[in-house]
């Protein structure tokens, strides 16, 4: 089967990558593993980060640009230019097409990406450039607004430590009105210069609950009426917007993404180097500190461990099996192995609507289905407790008590996300099965599946995975929360070759 390429934008997010939606709906992850390192920004911890950024990177540009010709640790250039106007460009320079995925070669080879400085603040000479690819309606970049961008500002772009560049990644099949606000920013740029783009920036991020799936021209009155208020003139914004100047703008910042291999949002570029994923500050300080000392090289110029390469695109991974819970004939001719977070939403849109519609191929011995834990810790702290309590209710009832926790835990999400008494409520969920409830409140109090939670967290790592919901179809890579059609054609596919 062929490798399954995606080009439909959906989100994804990042658990050491932290959150940050895809260009089909994930989760991405990974700075640590345990609990107990979430804070902990070591070294390895950064280095697996950062090599995952690249394979997903190099993935990416493999699957929605023309043939690559960059090795997997080629960084990419950004080199600022003093013409506001001048269109964003991406040239691929003195690229190495012998070079296999994964073989380091002498050195870096750069291509480079042209920033407006309309779009951009601090100092275009500050030795640390620091490009985002984000979405206004993205849940994810707005987390990254509120809780990472203003230290960034006060501690390095103020400073002059570092130049941050904007760039447009609207995810229109998930948030259908952020190619228009888009539109609108670029209009408060031309109206009120650079000024004015950042205010309309903060102002889109601050009311994006206010801006969500508005209709027209209810959605365009809102956006008139909150540049409004940063004193950008009405009738100038909507002539701007009326006329679609800057579709073709918008559009090309998310092209240009794409052919770099942003696949998610926020997507970052630190000097070239990509760093995907709402991190937290910490991360940043890391990164940014490895970059002032020239040593961010480095982090991908190291390749990992042999046992700790996911697969080459194009071929199928190995993907360990014990006793995972699993639907579906043992010997259906597909498996599809979901790595999933019950705490993303994009894992919930996923279990609504299209594992429902897998069930007809689970159902007709077609399919086995096996799920994988694979919680993000730096974003979803009650998830590493949710996966555990579908552990206990498996240990006190089968695969039958899994799958109704399974369901459960999805279906009440939006109850325990976030919530301090997120273990009462899992153990009330226990009550609700007619678990037994001392030996379940025992099984989770005890944390004695953290471990094996863990285990498949590092595990889902080793194999490339970047961000939940991640699958494996007979072991090709499908990434994000796809629409039931994408698993239906892979399945259709796979079944026709097994009949010929």
């Amino acid at each position: 089967m062929k490798h399954m390429n995606q080009t439909d934008m959906t989100e994804p997010e990042i658990s050491g990558q932290d959150e940050s939606e895809t260009a089909v709906a994930a989760e991405s992850p990974i700075s640590a593993s345990s609990p107990e390192h979430r804070g902990s920004l070591l070294l390895p911890a950064l280095l697996l980060l950062l090599v995952g950024g690249l394979v997903g990177y190099v993935i990416g540009r493999q699957s929605v640009a023309p043939p690559v010709t960059e090795t997997a640790v080629n960084p990419l250039i950004i080199a600022p230019t003093a013409d506001a106007t001048a269109p964003a460009a991406t040239n691929l320079l003195n690229n190495d097409a012998s070079s296999p995925f994964g073989s380091a070669p002498a050195g870096p080879t750069p291509a480079s990406i042209t920033p407006e400085t309309l779009r951009a603040l601090g100092d275009p000479n500050a030795p640390v450039t620091i490009v985002e690819f984000s979405d206004y309606q993205c849940p994810f970049c707005l987390r990254h607004f509120q809780q990472t961008m203003p230290q960034l500002k006060a501690e390095y772009i103020d400073t002059g430590r570092v130049y941050y560049v904007f760039k447009d990644f609207p995810i229109t099949s998930l948030h259908p009105v952020a190619p228009r606000i888009h539109e609108a920013a670029r209009c408060a740029g031309e109206i009120g210069g650079s000024e004015g783009y950042w205010q309309a920036h903060d102002s889109f991020f601050n009311n994006s609950q206010q801006l969500t799936d508005l209709p027209q021209p209810d959605l365009d009155n809102v956006l008139v009426s909150l540049l409004a208020e940063v004193e950008i003139a009405e009738e100038a914004v909507r002539e701007c917007l009326a006329s679609g100047r800057y579709t073709d703008a918008v559009n090309a910042d998310l092209t240009e993404g794409q052919s770099l291999g942003v696949n998610g949002t926020p997507g970052f570029f630190v000097n070239g180097y990509p760093v995907p994923g709402a991190q937290p500050y910490e991360l940043f300080q890391q990164v940014i500190a490895m970059a002032e000392e020239g040593r961010l090289a480095e982090a991908y110029q190291s390749p990992p461990a042999a046992n700790n390469s996911p697969p080459s695109a194009g071929q199928p991974a190995v993907v360990p099996f014990s006793d995972e819970p699993a639907k579906g004939l043992p010997d259906a001719p597909i498996t599809i192995v979901e790595y999933s977070d019950f705490q993303c939403p994009f894992c919930l849109r996923h279990f609504q609507q299209t594992l429902p519609q897998l069930q007809s191929y689970i159902d007709a011995g077609q399919v086995r289905y096996v799920f994988k834990d694979f919680p993000i810790h730096s974003i979803h702290p009650q998830a590493q407790k949710a996966h555990e309590s579908a552990r206990c209710a498996r240990e006190l009832g089968d695969d039958e008590a899994f799958w109704t926790m399974h369901d459960l835990l999805f279906i009440n999400q939006e109850q325990w996300a976030n919530n301090a008494d997120h273990v009462a409520l899992f153990k009330s969920l226990a009550g609700e099965m007619e678990l037994p409830q001392d030996e379940f409140d025992e099984c989770l109090d005890s944390g004695r599946y953290a471990d094996a939670v863990n285990a498949e967290l590092d595990e889902g790592v080793q194999l490339g995975v970047r961000g939940t919901p991640s699958f494996f179809i007979n072991g090709q890579p499908l990434v994000g929360a796809q629409p039931f059609s994408v698993f239906e054609q892979a399945i259709e596919t796979l079944l026709a070759e097994e009949g010929s």
